[in-house]
C-alpha cells in the first residue's frame, strides 16, 4: 500500500518537459476470463497518447513509458480485481507502480508536467502510531501499529495459582485466595500499563487501543495513566492468543471510526465558520482563494468534486473562470477538465492536511469543498488599519 510520505514525492514531482505519466487501470467485469477487453481499452488509450505526441511534436520522452505500459496491458488480466496506478518519467528514471482497491472511477491515461493525484486522495486519511495492548488476567501482550502495519514488541506472561490448589477449602478461605487472586491480577495489570506509558514515550505513539475483555476491563482501566486514558481510541473483546493480523484489522476498524466522527466534525466546524466570516472557507471560490493567500489549515475535498478551470503554469495560479490570459501574471493559462488535480498538489507541496471525505451531504452543499483556516487575511488587513 502506498503511503502518505510516497504521496507527498508524487505532489512534488514536475516534469519540465511535461512528461509525468499517470495511468490508472479500474478492472471491470469482463465479458470473458481472457479479460481481453480490458486489454483493448488500456491499448487504445496508450496509442491515442503514441499519435498526440507524434502530432504535436512534444513530449517524446514520454514513448518509453508508453511502450512499457503497452507491454503489461496485456498481463493485467483483470489485475486480481485490483486497481492499479502507475507514475512514470522516463527522462528522470521516474517509475512507481501500486495496486489499490478498485475505487477508481474508469481507466485513464495522462500526460502532464505533474502527476494526477485525485485517485489517491482516499489514501490521505490519517493513520496515527499505534500503541495495541491484548491482555488477560495474566498475560499481555504489545503491539506497535504503525504505516498500516502491526508488530509485536513485548509480552508478559505472570503465574497464577491453579483453580485446582483452592478447591476444598472453607468460604472465608475461598474468600481470602480470591482476594489474593484478584490483587496479583491488578498487579499484573497496573505493571502491563506502566510498561505501556514507558512505550508511549520511547516510541512516539499517539494512540492506544485494547484488546480486552468486558468483564475485565473496568480494572484494567483504574491502572491506566490519565495521558493513556486521554489518548486511548478504542477496545475491543479480544485475549492475548490474537495474532498480529487479528489485531491490524481491530486497529484498522477503530481507526476507520474515529475518522469517520472527525470528519463528520470538521465539515461541520468549518462550514460554521465559514458561515460566520471566522477560520472557515466552504465553495470553490472561496476555498481558491484562500489557498492562494496561505490561509489554509486542513483542505476538505468530496469525493465528488469536479469542476473544470484554468492553471498557469508559470505562478501557479488556479482559476475555475475560463479565460485566455492569467489573471495574475498575464501569461497564457492551461485548460484543465478537473480542477482536483491542480487543488490537492498545491496542497499537498504547501504541507497541508488533506481530508477526503465521502458521502457528506453538508460537505455537498458548499459544493464538495471546504477549507479550515489558519487565519483570515481579509480581517488582520481590518485590524492593522483599525490600528
Amino acid at each position: 500500500m502506498i503511503q502518505r510520505t510516497e504521496i507527498r514525492e508524487l505532489a512534488d514531482f514536475e516534469s519540465a518537459q511535461g512528461c509525468a505519466i499517470t495511468f490508472c487501470y479500474q478492472p471491470g467485469t469482463p465479458q470473458n476470463q481472457s479479460h481481453r477487453e480490458e486489454a483493448i481499452l488500456v491499448k487504445d488509450l496508450v496509442r491515442g497518447a503514441l499519435r498526440e505526441i507524434e502530432k504535436s511534436g512534444r513530449n517524446r520522452c514520454a514513448r518509453a513509458d508508453l511502450d512499457r505500459i503497452l507491454g503489461l496491458a496485456e498481463q493485467l488480466h483483470g489485475n486480481s480485481g485490483k486497481a492499479k496506478v502507475i507514475f512514470a518519467e522516463s527522462s528522470r528514471n521516474f517509475w512507481r507502480e501500486y495496486n489499490l482497491p478498485p475505487w477508481l472511477d474508469g481507466t485513464r491515461l495522462h500526460i502532464n508536467r505533474r502527476f494526477h493525484l485525485k485517485a489517491l486522495a482516499p489514501l490521505l486519511q490519517y493513520r496515527p502510531r499505534v500503541c495495541v495492548c491484548a491482555i488477560d488476567r495474566t498475560k499481555a501482550r504489545l503491539f506497535d501499529y504503525q504505516n498500516e502495519q502491526c508488530k509485536e514488541v513485548i509480552g508478559f506472561f505472570n503465574e497464577l495459582p491453579r483453580t485446582p490448589e483452592i478447591e476444598g477449602l472453607g468460604r472465608y478461605e475461598t474468600g481470602h485466595v480470591g482476594r489474593h487472586l484478584s490483587e496479583l491480577a491488578k498487579h499484573h495489570y497496573k505493571q502491563v500499563a506502566d510498561t505501556i506509558l514507558k512505550f508511549f514515550e520511547r516510541r512516539g505513539c499517539e494512540n492506544l487501543a485494547v484488546g480486552i475483555r468486558d468483564e475485565s476491563w473496568a480494572v484494567f482501566e483504574s491502572v491506566l495513566h490519565p495521558y493513556l486514558k486521554k489518548n486511548l481510541v478504542g477496545r475491543f473483546a479480544t485475549d492475548p492468543t490474537v495474532d498480529a493480523q487479528q489485531i491490524k484489522i481491530k486497529v484498522d476498524r477503530l481507526l476507520s471510526e474515529q475518522n469517520s466522527t472527525r470528519r463528520q466534525e470538521l465539515v461541520r466546524d468549518v462550514v460554521g465558520e465559514a458561515q460566520r466570516k471566522g477560520r472557515g472557507a466552504a465553495g470553490l471560490r472561496h476555498v481558491l482563494r484562500s489557498l492562494e493567500q496561505g490561509e489554509v489549515q486542513v483542505l476538505l475535498l468530496g469525493e465528488r468534486f469536479h469542476a473544470a478551470g484554468v492553471i498557469c503554469r508559470h505562478c501557479g495560479h488556479i482559476d475555475f473562470k475560463a479565460q485566455a490570459n492569467c489573471a495574475v501574471c498575464a501569461h497564457p493559462v492551461t485548460a484543465v477538465e478537473d480542477l482536483a488535480d491542480p487543488i490537492l498538489g498545491s496542497a499537498l507541496r504547501s504541507g497541508i492536511e488533506v481530508v477526503y471525505v465521502q458521502d457528506d451531504p453538508v460537505l455537498e452543499a458548499s459544493g464538495h469543498i471546504a477549507a479550515l483556516l489558519r487565519f483570515r487575511a481579509d480581517q488582520n488587513k481590518a485590524a492593522q488599519q483599525a490600528s
